[in-house]
């Protein structure tokens, strides 16, 4: 073990990440008591690349891949989570940077790396990058399928929305596009989703 380890510095960035768990998505938890809270959502996100990355034999560094999911919402401590339908969904970016910005601010080397990993992520460049955004797409869809859509139909989102904001997965995942495709078939005749 490494002597003069500064652990009260390693305690402040982990009590700020803590603050992750008070971040609520759109999201609901699948017994519908409440709204699922981003730290929740970045640990089912990770047990997602473990468990899709082995089924699927995907061609990816997965401890690398496992640790930009839990990277890649740190930035809503500050910013908050802003759902993929809100119309300004597009101008989080500078809050989210800032944040990042400031997370990596904290004394232990691990603060700066988060960063690195979610500039990564957000650049999309990478197999890592790509899989995992496709991975964080399909964790909300299948909640809101676990819920009988129930934000989906709070927030009025049409069947356009979710196959436009899915779209991007056909190129990568031929097969889980196809999978979402026909859930969302079935959630509109359900009475779960518009059809529009």
């Amino acid at each position: 073990m490494k002597a003069g380890v500064d652990v009260a510095s390693i305690a402040a960035f982990l009590t700020e990440l803590d603050r992750l768990k008070l971040v609520y998505r759109r999201s609901y938890a699948r017994d519908l008591s409440r709204r699922e809270n981003s730290a929740e959502h970045s640990w089912h996100l990770a047990v997602a690349v473990l468990t899709f990355a082995s089924e699927m034999d995907l061609p990816i560094d997965v401890p690398h891949t496992v640790a930009m999911a839990l990277a890649h919402d740190v930035c809503e401590i500050d910013a908050g989570d802003v759902s993929v339908y809100d119309p300004n969904y597009k101008d989080k970016e500078a809050a989210e940077l800032a944040c990042v910005n400031r997370i990596a601010g904290f004394s232990p080397s691990y603060a700066q790396r988060m960063r690195e990993l979610w500039l990564e992520y957000e650049a999309q460049e990478t197999a890592e990058s790509r899989w995992l955004r496709v991975f964080d797409r399909l964790m909300p869809f299948m909640v809101n399928i676990a819920t009988e859509g129930r934000a989906w139909r709070e927030d009025g989102i049409r069947k356009s929305q979710v196959l436009g904001v899915h779209e991007f997965i056909r190129s990568i995942a031929p097969d889980i596009h196809a999978w979402v495709v026909g859930e969302i078939d079935l959630c509109v005749r359900r009475g779960w989703l518009a059809d529009a």
